[in-house]
């Protein structure tokens, strides 16, 4: 393992030494992130306590990232980055690992979270390139990340990366159509780790020591358009994505292997500059492999919004309704919504790890499998002082159909709705380079959940430096 270090380092040094030689730019950054989380009743309500492997959690993370963005000519640019985030479990969770040993401290791998090629225009196309491992944030995040999101969601927020190529066509009036490819594995095969990560011999969070990152090997194709001019104040986003999930043969739970065609569309109306209408609707299609049943479901959200720049704090005012189709149990076909690539915190943290259990045999033991979800919500955003800005929320989270679920100690199977959730963030830039950010948030489960189920509580701090 030593050797593959060496290796690996070497290499790095060496190919980032002989792209400096014909490099015109370098632009190095580094980000670091540490935080505390603490988690009460997450995964199980409180339930089952005595037996249940899923237990609280208080632990601290340190997330670093080092880069180079390597500029060739006007043309042409390389991007690599190295990531690793340690983690110290203050208990009562431990990891436990292949030989029984538990331990507070998970050292981590080193990952190459990207590295890509950028090529803008080739031959005086309409078109950019990019080709490699990449991330699809910020600018180039799709839509609100409502399906496309997270590549890696087996890690958490450590890394987010698609191994993929990107065609980004340009029209005459710089409205957008990408076609993308890519393809995710449960663990990262296609580029070394310079630390090896640890074992748990259960492929539960690491497969042979490395960090698992999906339930499954996937693939997948999509289309997405962005048309900023063809109706004036309306943007339109139209979308195909084509996803493959194999069979997990390292899962200690079943992931059945299936294929789901996705046609969807997100606009945003803006009624006036302070005042915007944001919606988004999918339809689902496809096959489970192993059995032939049939897959149907809808998703979609519509969110109002409404800004007061002129009031004291500059509130900006949301409100909104998400629907993601559940699975009924009496039909033949199966109509769960599938969240694709978004299985991350899109409206809150606190509720993607009830859905661990809920949907283990589909999702692994990985949260955030968003689906059987009516949610009508309201969010206030302001800035009571400089630099300082604040979120609160209120959700009224219900369930489209009833669940079938053999984990009767947390599911009542017998109601539909799921109860209210609380949130409070509050983020303050102290420099240019540095700041910090509290989040609390609150479930109270109602009758969809056991009766035994208790309310449930996360909270994180943070601060990170950006260079």
């Amino acid at each position: 393992m030593k050797k593959l270090v060496f290796f690996g380092l070497s290499g790095l040094f060496l190919f980032s030494t002989a792209s400096s030689l014909f490099a015109i730019d370098h632009q190095v950054g580094a980000h670091v992130r540490f935080r505390y989380e603490n988690w009460d009743n997450l995964v199980t309500l409180g339930t089952k306590t005595a037996s249940n492997p899923f237990k609280d959690r208080s632990f601290f993370r340190l997330r670093v990232m080092l880069w180079d963005d390597i500029k060739f000519n006007n043309q042409t640019s390389l991007k690599i980055r190295l990531n690793t985030e340690p983690k110290y479990q203050m208990g009562p969770y431990y990891l436990v690992l292949k030989d029984g040993d538990r331990r507070k401290f998970d050292q981590d791998e080193v990952v190459i979270d990207n590295l890509y090629l950028d090529i803008k225009k080739p031959f005086n196309l309409p078109v950019d390139l990019r080709i490699g491992r990449q991330d699809f944030l910020g600018p180039d995040t799709y839509g609100e990340g409502f399906l496309i999101m997270d590549g890696t969601p087996g890690d958490g927020s450590r890394t987010f990366y698609f191994n993929a190529i990107r065609a980004r066509f340009y029209f005459c009036n710089q409205d957008t159509i990408d076609f993308v490819v890519l393809k995710q594995k449960e663990r990262d095969v296609y580029l070394p780790n310079l630390h090896p990560a640890y074992d748990d011999g259960r492929g539960v969070g690491y497969i042979y020591h490395k960090k698992r990152l999906t339930a499954s090997n996937e693939f997948a194709f999509f289309a997405y358009g962005r048309f900023k001019h063809l109706i004036k104040n309306l943007i339109l986003e139209p979308y195909y994505i084509y996803k493959k999930e194999e069979k997990s043969d390292t899962s200690p739970y079943i992931v059945p292997a299936s294929y789901l065609h996705n046609v969807g569309l997100r606009g945003v109306y803006s009624f006036t500059k302070d005042l915007k209408l944001r919606a988004e609707l999918v339809r689902q299609f496809g096959e489970y492999s192993n059995d032939g049943r049939d897959r149907r479901a809808w998703g979609g959200y519509a969110f109002l919004e409404k800004a007061f720049p002129t009031c004291p704090a500059k509130p900006v005012v949301e409100i909104g309704y998400v629907y993601l189709s559940g699975d009924d149990p009496n039909s033949k076909k199966d109509e769960a919504f599938n969240p694709l690539f978004s299985r991350n915190p899109n409206w809150n943290e606190l509720i993607i790890y009830t859905f661990l259990l809920e949907n283990i045999n589909k999702s692994g033991a990985i949260p955030g499998y968003w689906t059987n979800l009516k949610m009508p919500l309201i969010r206030v955003k302001f800035s009571p002082l400089k630099n300082l800005n604040m979120l609160l929320s209120y959700q009224k989270l219900y369930a489209d159909e009833k669940t079938n679920s053999s984990y009767t100690f947390i599911f009542s199977n017998k109601g539909k709705d799921r109860g209210n959730l609380y949130v409070a963030i509050a983020k303050y830039r102290f420099t240019k380079s540095i700041d910090g950010m509290l989040q609390y948030e609150i479930f109270d489960p109602d009758d969809f959940y056991a009766d035994e189920a208790k309310t449930a509580h996360f909270f994180r701090a943070q601060i990170q430096y950006k260079y």
